[in-house]
């Protein structure tokens, strides 16, 4: 499958040529000379914004674990797909999310505490992630557009009157907080969001990877600006981005029911400063929030962790959402 991520890198790699091409014509030779630097930077920041639309690691599919099985959708074209189990419908569901690079069975060991108070359980698997179908592109608006029509579809089904329950991990918890905004119908028979050490602004992802490709900090937020016209002219109008201050909290999204966070204290991927900022908007709108940062939890590997998983327990005990 042709990625666009480098297209624009080969757009601005033609217009150098033709340019160059030109001026040898012209005789005016000098003037490559003079444009080299300005040439230079402005493939370097090109390249960039390719390496910025970062796709997901292929990995082999698997067959569904013990007892689970696949349900998938089509999403405009596209096999959306989730695990579930031992339905039974008179219970409430629990819907987990997992992180970048991840994938829905990595989230089983978090969904036997649920299973054991009482809800069904579905494994959401993100787009490209897994050994779900490649993509020619990856954005985080894709899997909550996905998820969005996912959650329409567990309304027709009546899966979602009983009431439901969002868990997501890193990047999951950033697609947790999109969904369940609370214009969405189907966000009105949501009872709870637990955010596990979650991604809550995508400019903070952009600068780490401006970091990594030695993007000078001054330049981070302009870049971050190029990245957006960038991505808005690859993607329809349903993925577009209208800001940097729309790709974090609180407009990106902000849960009206009952919100948790259990934020890994030594978190050595994203760090404290998401869970602060979540912290700060919470405060500030005055919501019904609750977080803890937690020393023995780390931000991966964690399928099973005692501290977090009583953290919960307790948690849902407090707002009556216990059904075993």
């Amino acid at each position: 499958m042709i990625s666009h991520r480098f297209s624009a890198f080969f757009a601005h790699a033609f217009a150098w040529t033709v340019i160059t091409i030109g001026l040898v014509i012209s005789s005016n030779t000098l003037y490559i000379v003079l444009l080299a630097p300005i040439f230079l930077i402005d493939m370097w920041f090109a390249l960039c914004l390719g390496f910025m639309l970062r796709l997901p690691t292929i990995r082999e599919d698997v067959e569904a674990p013990t007892g689970w099985e696949w349900e998938s959708i089509d999403v405009q074209g596209y096999p959306v797909r989730w695990l579930k189990k031992d339905w039974n419908s008179n219970r409430p569901l629990a819907i987990l999310i997992h992180g970048w690079n991840s994938r829905a069975s990595n989230m089983l060991g978090r969904s036997a505490l649920f299973h054991e108070l009482g809800y069904n359980c579905v494994l959401f698997e993100m787009r490209a992630h897994g050994g779900n179908k490649r993509v020619p592109h990856w954005a985080a608006m894709h899997v909550c557009h996905d998820l969005e029509r996912v959650l329409d579809l567990f309304e027709q089904r009546g899966w979602l009157e009983n009431g439901f329950l969002v868990h997501g991990h890193s990047l999951g918890g950033f697609v947790a907080q999109r969904v369940l905004r609370p214009e969405l119908n189907t966000s009105r028979n949501a009872r709870g969001v637990i955010l596990e050490s979650p991604v809550t602004s995508y400019e903070y992802i952009n600068n780490q990877t401006c970091d990594y490709l030695k993007i000078p900090k001054n330049l981070q937020r302009p870049m971050m600006r190029r990245l957006l016209r960038y991505y808005n002219r690859i993607n329809p109008p349903q993925y577009q981005v209208p800001s940097i201050e729309f790709l974090r909290s609180p407009e990106w999204g902000l849960p009206q029911c009952p919100t948790i966070l259990i934020q890994a204290k030594h978190d050595t991927t994203l760090g404290l400063k998401h869970a602060l900022l979540l912290i700060d908007v919470h405060t500030n709108s005055q919501s019904e929030f609750t977080y803890h940062i937690v020393e023995e939890l780390r931000h991966s590997y964690e399928q099973e962790n005692v501290v977090r998983n009583e953290l919960i327990r307790t948690w849902l005990e407090g707002h009556s959402l216990l059904f075993n």
